[in-house]
Formats: C-alpha cells, sequence, structure tokens
C-alpha cells in the first residue's frame, strides 16, 4: 500500500450553512455507515435554519467510522472508534471558530453510526457540545454493559434521542436505557419513538430537531 492509497489521504471535511465568524451557532454532522457528509449536510438544509455553520468530517475512503456493531465489546471496534471520536472533536474545535462559540453554541447531529459516535463523543468529552441531535443512535457496549461517568458530567447537556420501534439496527430498549443513562450523568433528555419507522430520518424527526436547536439558539441569545 502506497501513500497514494485512499486511506493515507486527509479526511474530507465539508462546511455549509452560515459563513465563518458570523453564525450564531456552530455545529457539527456525523454520517452513518457508508452514507457521506454531503447526504448530512442535505439533512441539515431541511432543518431550515440560518444562523448556524455546519461541519461535517468524512469517515474516509471506506464511509466506516467503526468496523463492528455498536453493541460489540468496545475493544473489537478499536483503534477505529477513538480515530473517529479525534477526528470528530476537530470538527468540534473547527465549529467553535477558536473559541468564538462557546460550548453551549456548539450543536452536534449524528445518525445511525453518527449518532452512536455522538453519544459516545459526550461521554468521552462532556459539556463540549451542549446541544445533541441523536438520530437513531445509542450507546456502545454490549449488554450489561456499566457506563462510566458521574453524576452531574453532562449537566447543562440537553438530549434529542430519536428511534423506532423497529429499526434493524438499534433496539428500543437500548435506547431507553441510554437515556436513563444519559439522565443520570445529568443530561436533560427528550426521547422520541417513532412506530413503524424504517432506518431512516423522518420528516418528524427533522421538525423535532429544528425545534430543538432554535431552542439552544434562544438560549444562548
Amino acid at each position: 500500500m502506497t501513500e497514494g492509497h485512499p486511506a493515507f489521504r486527509p479526511a474530507r471535511i465539508v462546511e455549509a450553512g452560515r459563513p465563518k465568524g458570523e453564525a450564531e451557532l456552530g455545529g457539527v454532522l456525523v454520517h452513518g455507515r457508508y452514507r457521506t457528509p454531503e447526504e448530512m449536510v442535505y439533512l441539515s438544509s431541511r432543518l431550515n435554519l440560518d444562523n448556524i455553520r455546519w461541519i461535517a468530517p468524512s469517515a474516509g475512503h471506506d464511509r466506516v467510522w467503526y468496523p463492528g456493531l455498536f453493541m460489540d465489546p468496545v475493544s473489537s471496534n478499536e483503534p477505529a472508534l477513538t480515530q473517529a471520536i479525534k477526528r470528530i472533536d476537530d470538527a468540534a474545535e473547527r465549529a467553535a471558530e477558536n473559541g468564538r462559540l462557546d460550548s453551549s453554541r456548539l450543536v452536534m447531529m449524528g445518525f445511525s453510526q453518527g449518532a452512536c459516535l455522538t453519544l459516545e463523543y459526550a461521554l468521552r468529552h462532556p459539556g463540549r457540545c451542549r446541544t445533541l441531535i441523536v438520530l437513531t443512535g445509542a450507546l456502545f457496549g454490549p449488554p450489561g454493559t456499566q457506563w462510566l461517568g458521574s453524576p452531574g458530567m453532562l449537566s447543562g447537556t440537553r438530549v434529542l434521542l430519536t428511534s423506532s420501534d423497529a429499526d434493524d439496527w438499534i433496539p428500543e430498549a437500548r435506547v431507553h436505557e441510554t437515556a436513563r443513562v444519559l439522565a443520570d450523568f445529568g443530561a436533560a433528555v427528550d426521547v422520541r419513538i417513532y412506530p413503524g419507522r424504517p432506518h431512516e430520518v423522518s420528516e418528524a424527526e427533522l421538525a423535532a430537531a429544528s425545534c430543538f436547536i432554535r431552542q439552544a439558539g434562544a438560549r444562548t441569545g
């Protein structure tokens, strides 16, 4: 494998929304398995928000952030999982514009693999982004996992956690377990389960996400 191979190339980053220096909010978009940053940018455009600058990193040439499933042993998804969190953290730093936007003005939105990573990011970097949009995702780890954290470490963090009772990849029970864990760590969690919804982002979820982010702007304005 040579340095010209796609695996050695820097991951793409797509920007959208307000120009740098003009946005009230900074956002990070995390795509799903085999998806693209452009798809997340398209979803963000359907939120009808005009006060946010979005940063959408790419998982790389294979469009996969980690190799296994989110309910596999965490070690089986390493080191890719930690590398993914680092790439997302770099995007968050970029969204913050060298500190111009503080944590209360940062939003992270992910779908599927990206939603699971959004939650993992919150546990590894508590308080870094105060508004999380988790579109069909849950915490990593097999059944019986005990997630480590302190009671107030997510205080001030708001989480919109959506899923379906018929999703092929994210069990509804794990979604509710995730909500309980986040609440135990101090987060304010809004859980929304959409009956019969396939593994996709619905119009209702986009409407809920838009409202949730608008509330973040109002709280910081």
